[in-house]
């Protein structure tokens, strides 16, 4: 339970590098992260499909960042042993409202992300 109310924060700390290894609730997250990763891939393809009437993805920057997007929704499924950093990035890709794939503005903005998330990985 105290894992899911820090999921954001935990996510954060591991998109950033930190290592699971040596705290349990990083360690947690990192397993249930990497556990999800299919799901993360399925809402990467929905993104770079252009979302959904309640998906809503800004078009400027989908149409740039689609083949980043779908080349880490591959990479994450396809990979055998992901680094939980690459899983938190994607995962943040999507959960965060004020992020790239949200809102308008640099539409170079989210194909960066997803390239250094799959970079991560």
């Amino acid at each position: 339970m105290r894992i899911a109310v820090h999921a954001q924060r935990l996510d954060h700390e591991l998109a950033a590098g930190a290592s699971p290894a040596f705290n349990d609730e990083l360690a947690a997250r990192a397993q249930h992260l990497l556990a999800h990763r299919a799901d993360v891939a399925r809402g990467l393809r929905r993104a770079a499909a252009g979302g959904s009437r309640d998906f809503p993805v800004c078009s400027a920057a989908w149409l740039e960042a689609r083949p980043a997007l779908l080349a880490l929704a591959d990479d994450l499924v396809d990979f055998a042993d992901p680094a939980p950093q690459g899983v938190a990035m994607a995962t943040q890709l999507l959960a965060d409202p004020g992020g790239p794939l949200y809102r308008p503005g640099n539409a170079g903005e989210l194909r960066a992300a997803a390239e250094a998330a799959r970079h991560a990985l």
